[in-house]
């Protein structure tokens, strides 16, 4: 299963483009940042922090790096289908306009939205779909519940760390 995930997240981290010409460090580091924020606000402080390590670089001209990437196409996606797609099309960064400063600073202005959005934030917590779900096996999230650093499956905190 993860050879799956992992093969999954390297595609995901090859889907994303360059840029047309390269990125100011400080940009990247700022939609980082703006990511962690917003990260904690909708998921809680349980979660790890994207970390980005741009080798003191001035100017990053190769594709974002996988570790902010995958993470935030992922969170984008995500954001399609809470709240029954209630915020679908409210919140949306594609993929493709990551590709300069300007579409970084787009990103990052999105993820300010989405962290002043308390309806969004509790949707992001509520279980998705419904019915009464079976308890989870011990380390294991509750299906339908915030993910915490504790509720992870072994496997799901490797896959977070090598993001």
């Amino acid at each position: 299963m993860m050879d799956k995930e992992r093969a999954r997240y390297d595609a995901m981290a090859s889907a994303a483009p360059a840029p047309k010409k390269p990125y100011t460090a400080k940009t990247v580091q700022t939609l980082v940042d703006t990511f962690n924020e917003t990260l904690d606000k909708l998921g809680g402080q349980d979660l790890p922090n994207v970390e980005v390590d741009l080798k003191g670089a001035e100017r990053w001209p190769e594709p974002l790096p996988a570790a902010i990437f995958v993470p935030l196409v992922a969170l984008f996606q995500a954001i399609e289908q809470v709240g029954g797609g209630k915020f679908a099309g409210k919140y949306t960064v594609a993929p493709d306009e990551l590709v300069d400063d300007t579409g970084l600073r787009m990103a990052a202005g999105q993820l300010v939205r989405m962290g002043n959005d308390a309806a969004l934030a509790k949707a992001m917590q509520e279980p998705m779909g419904g019915g009464a779900a079976p308890a989870p096996e011990e380390g294991e999230a509750p299906e339908g519940k915030a993910m915490t650093r504790g509720a992870m499956s072994p496997e799901d905190q490797e896959m977070m760390q090598s993001m």
